[in-house]
């Protein structure tokens, strides 16, 4: 992840832009900095962490096994059919997220739980975290209430919403024809909306560095879920494998509104924009196939999210693994492991006085969003964006958790890959499986011809349109196992190596099936050293960043290094691995060291020299 990632929810200011706009260069791309809360209303509103940092290990850690660990729960192996994930759903059956049991609203209840119960700037226990319940609130109305066409300006003192202003000619314009340009919407409509308005409320006596400005976009976020559809059941299935809320299956909407082509200015790609070095680390490719007529198509295999979703969302496992929690670990996916490392080292910092021995990795992290933000900044590149990322996301979950799933939209069908020494052209494949009427092609026009359903079920593939429905020449493909000693995989309709057999074209070697068994994991793959590892990242969460655990994570990962050596056909036992794997390559950073250090001298030195001065100063009173 870069520091500063495409981010579509923020109009992309430069320094001369904002400034010209009247709002602060320095601040959130459209919100004012950050004033601080008295001293008074800081101990009024604090939350009290180290009794939620507790609580919020629910499901930190169940590292792809469906299981979610509290902290109080026993230590040692546990039986193994407990670590089966159990489906709180039926997935034949129509859903939302209100209803599963990985809802952050249940997995991290003491942060999310009953946010909204009371406005911000209440006193009830509802509201015990004014600054981040209203934060949360804002991009709950941002992302679920406020349609593309609004704006709302919001004092920052005190969480009051001063005006919701709508740009009611392009609204009607929209709801007439139904075709927009989102782009134009903002810039340059919206933008010059914004400078009247905070002018506007600048004369009303409203300070500049106190005018909060939130663009809503609530018709992006239902466009996103709508292009989710087909794939949302495969993110929940691998949260629910990998242990994480569904906090991590709206990533999507927060880089991209789940636009599989977009490329940041920095590179990355895909809905959930990885980076080059990411998308090599998890075999995600880019390579040619060459055509019969001599010339060569592209394949960028991140545009299909199918193949994107499982490096992303691994990505945020061994984050969160390293960090010692999900929370900051969705946040490490856009601003780096080190910037939660710094964010840690200033808490403990700022708590030197009172060491939280007890504490949580989660105290630090709300503490770093809320009261301790200015700090945090001032250290590091954690920035008003990595401030509010986390947020967006839950807002984003909000405002589409009521929305039903059905199973009838899931896509269906099989990731491919030719037996070695295999090939076959485009034209005789798709002549082959045309004339199997049974094949679901997944599209809802089944007037399309067979070469256009493959076009639409590959995106990955550039192929050219063809009006005639024919196989163009320079879209006939000649299929391999490789290209350029890079796999070639693609998706078929489910079933469709069994009709190439019975025609005698036996050409299909790997199979991978997406239904509702894709990401299950069986008992006996779940071993000792995988309970060995959820105990270590259980025991981080409680700041267990120390040069001891390094080696007992190293010790670790050979292990399942070694499991995944000897299983080379477990999806689980690979993932295991590549997770662990990042895991240590996090820890093998400065960053984690100058951590280690720190938390060994604030958590134990100084407490130790503190208990023994305590003890030899009682024992001199009572000689004394």
């Amino acid at each position: 992840m870069t520091e500063r990632p495409f981010d579509p929810f923020l109009p992309p200011l430069s320094d001369e832009e904002a400034e010209a706009s009247g709002l602060p260069v320095e601040a959130e791309a459209d919100a004012a900095p950050e004033p601080p809360l008295s001293r008074f209303e800081r101990r009024a509103v604090r939350i009290p962490l180290l009794v939620l940092g507790f609580l919020a290990l629910l499901g930190a850690v169940g590292i792809a096994t469906g299981r979610f660990a509290f902290s109080a729960a026993p230590e040692g192996p546990q039986p193994a059919e407990e670590a089966l994930p159990v489906l709180a759903f039926d997935p034949t059956e129509p859903f939302t997220f209100t209803g599963l049991d990985i809802h952050p609203d249940r997995m991290f209840a003491s942060h999310f739980g009953g946010a909204f119960l009371s406005g911000p700037g209440a006193d009830s226990v509802a509201a015990a975290d004014r600054d981040f319940r209203y934060r949360l609130d804002m991009y709950r109305k941002a992302y679920g209430e406020d349609d593309n066409f609004t704006i709302r300006i919001l004092d920052e003192r005190t969480g009051e919403t001063l005006e919701v202003y709508t740009l009611r000619d392009l609204k009607a314009r929209y709801e007439t024809t139904g075709e927009i340009d989102w782009n134009d919407v903002d810039f340059p409509h919206r933008r010059n909306a914004t400078t009247q308005l905070i002018n506007k409320w600048s004369a009303r006596g409203i300070p500049r560095n106190a005018i909060t400005v939130r663009w809503g976009r609530a018709n992006q976020v239902a466009e996103a879920r709508e292009r989710d559809a087909p794939f949302i059941h495969y993110e929940i299935q691998l949260a629910r494998r990998l242990g994480l809320s569904l906090l991590a299956t709206e990533i999507g909407t927060v880089e991209t509104f789940n636009q599989d082509w977009l490329v940041s200015p920095a590179g990355a790609e895909s809905r959930f924009q990885l980076m080059p070095d990411i998308m090599r680390l998890f075999n995600v490719e880019q390579y040619a196939i060459p055509t019969v007529g001599g010339a060569n198509v592209q394949v960028r295999e991140q545009r299909h999210p199918l193949l994107a979703m499982e490096p992303s969302m691994m990505l945020v496992r061994a984050y969160s693994n390293a960090v010692g929690h999900e929370l900051p670990g969705i946040s490490a996916y856009h601003t780096g492991p080190g910037n939660i490392f710094y964010l840690y080292q200033a808490y403990l910092r700022a708590h030197a006085a009172d060491p939280p021995v007890d504490g949580h990795v989660s105290d630090a992290y709300m503490w770093g969003v809320t009261d301790g933000f200015e700090r945090v900044d001032a250290q590091s590149s954690f920035g008003p964006e990595s401030r509010a990322y986390v947020m967006k996301a839950y807002g984003a979950l909000r405002a589409t958790e009521g929305k039903t799933i059905d199973p009838a939209e899931r896509f269906r069908g099989d990731l491919v890959q030719l037996a070695a020494g295999r090939s076959i052209t485009l034209d005789r494949l798709l002549t082959a499986l045309g004339g199997a009427g049974r094949l679901d092609w997944q599209v809802e026009d089944t007037s399309l011809s067979v070469y256009e359903r493959f076009r639409r079920m590959n995106p990955h593939f550039a192929l050219p349109a063809s009006p005639s429905g024919a196989v163009p020449a320079d879209g006939n493909l000649r299929l391999t196992a490789e290209a350029g000693g890079k796999p070639v995989r693609f998706f078929l309709p489910s079933g469709s190596a069994e009709v190439l057999r019975r025609v005698g074209l036996d050409v299909i070697g790997d199979v991978f099936a997406f239904d509702e068994n894709t990401y299950r994991v069986r008992a006996e793959e779940v071993t000792a050293v995988d309970r060995a590892y959820e105990e270590l990242v259980r025991d981080t969460g409680r700041f267990g960043f120390s040069m001891a655990n390094k080696a007992r994570l190293d010790r670790i990962v050979a292990q399942l290094e070694a499991l995944a050596a000897q299983h080379p056909d477990s999806r689980y036992r690979q993932t295991q691995a590549k997770i662990a794997r990042i895991h240590q390559s996090v820890w093998g950073t400065r960053a984690f060291r100058d951590l280690a250090g720190t938390a060994e001298t604030l958590l134990t030195i100084v407490p130790q020299r503190r208990a023994a001065q305590a003890a030899a100063d009682s024992a001199r009173a009572a000689g004394g």
